[in-house]
């Protein structure tokens, strides 16, 4: 009996999740060496969650490791588990193409809550439990609000109310009703005359993709953006989530970009079947096939040459930011920090007990205004994994800032099946 391949295994499995006619994408939401969690949009999740223990049956993982259990974290159904070795893998199963998001759902409640309790009246301080701060709000929205940007956000804000009992109702109203503490205490330093909920529209003067989920109006016209985070109170919500190609684009330099395919290119010729004819399907499916095909005979050469091209991303892209400090810096402010010239933002973090700024960001920001030296490393830092790398900052006083780079795709598409475009993700900030 041939001798089991967790990863070719994984693969074969992903490969014909994603092509059931019901998946509309299956994408990787977080991976550490212990635990890889998937995110698997359906339109039929039900079916969906049938046809991943089937296929991962079929590609040979064993009958009483593949577990259907609840994670009330990760989904509101039951998810599959598999565990074969070391690795957890996770499959989360969500709605898409005419079912409610409950991400956005349970979003809306912690952001569309506060806005109407606040402009309708309503005190935190007179709401009696859960229930009855939910029914305040059923029985103060009205679409003529001007917490609403326009009609159409007022009627998904409808939809929300209505099905608000659907999601991760106590938890949701619980944050909400500590966001509405919050804005009450800024209102009593700064009146506040409006607070405008961001949902799809943005308020006046407001650019389209500021990233602020309630904006605050104070009574000098001056408005401040706010990014409401939930989670808990040790958590690290994630800061940036990008890819090598934006980065580039930012540069101006979508030349350089593409000629990241020369340096990587000698990586792909030691490819069994793979051609130099084959370089001019750079970025197609049918080059990733044959790539993955390699990989099933041998994922030990596989890996090598992924790691390979890893490294040339990483040391391609410190390269880029070490070329011109001025828009390395106003890289750092706009897409770590999102700061806007006309309407600042601030995050709120909004747990089950409170909500309150959240002022690691403002670490950076103050760094980057006095910043004389901004130096970008490939190199993986003691401990970190070879995915790993940070940009240093200093002005007497010095940040680091944590980074990685690697695939977020599956099957095929996956590492060498991902080309260049690799997914760029900013961690955290701290004090060396």
């Amino acid at each position: 009996m041939p001798q089991f391949n967790e990863t070719l295994a994984l693969n074969q499995a992903l490969m014909a999740i994603q092509s059931a006619k019901e998946v509309d994408d299956v994408s990787v939401k977080k991976a550490s060496a212990t635990l890889v969690t998937y995110t698997i949009k359906s339109k039929d999740r039900l079916t969906t969650r049938e046809g991943v223990r089937s296929q991962l049956l079929s590609a040979g993982f064993p009958k009483n490791k593949v577990i259907q259990k609840l994670v009330s974290s990760e989904s509101s159904m039951e998810i599959i588990e598999t565990k074969p070795g070391r690795t957890n893998y996770r499959f989360v199963f969500k709605p898409t193409r005419g079912g409610m998001s409950q991400t956005t759902l349970n979003a809306s409640i912690t952001e569309l809550f506060p806005c109407i309790a606040f402009i309708t009246g309503i005190k935190s301080r007179s709401v009696k439990n859960n229930k009855d701060f939910y029914n305040k709000i059923i029985a103060n929205n009205n679409p003529s609000l001007p917490c609403y940007v326009n009609a159409r956000d007022a009627a998904a804000g409808k939809e929300f109310i209505e099905k608000a009992e659907n999601g991760k109702f106590d938890e949701k109203v619980k944050n909400a009703l500590n966001v509405l503490r919050w804005i009450e205490g800024v209102n009593r330093k700064h009146p506040i005359t409006n607070v405008f909920w961001g949902y799809r529209a943005k308020p006046k003067g407001v650019r389209s993709n500021h990233p602020g989920d309630i904006f605050l109006q104070f009574t000098n016209g001056q408005m401040l953006g706010v990014s409401l985070k939930a989670g808990g109170a040790t958590t690290d919500e994630p800061k940036l989530n990008t890819y090598v190609k934006p980065i580039y684009d930012f540069y101006g330099k979508s030349r350089e970009y593409e000629a990241l395919r020369d340096k990587l290119w000698p990586q792909y010729m030691q490819v069994s079947g793979v051609t130099e004819d084959d370089k001019k399907r750079w970025g197609t499916k049918a080059l990733a096939m044959k790539t993955y095909e390699f990989e099933k005979t041998n994922p030990t050469a596989y890996d090598a040459l992924y790691d390979q091209n890893l490294a040339i991303i990483k040391q391609e892209l410190a390269n880029l930011l070490n070329s011109d400090m001025q828009k390395t810096k106003r890289w750092l402010l706009e897409n770590l920090t999102n700061q806007d010239r006309e309407v600042p933002l601030v995050v709120v973090k909004a747990t089950q007990v409170t909500a309150r700024r959240d002022k690691s960001s403002d670490v950076l920001t103050e760094a980057l205004a006095s910043v004389s030296s901004i130096m970008a490393s490939p190199t993986p830092k003691s401990g970190s994994s070879k995915q790993g790398w940070f940009i240093r900052l200093s002005d007497g006083s010095r940040l680091e800032l944590d980074f990685t780079t690697r695939t977020n795709k599956v099957g095929a598409m996956h590492k060498m099946g991902q080309f260049s475009n690799l997914a760029v993700k900013f961690n955290k900030v701290k004090k060396v």
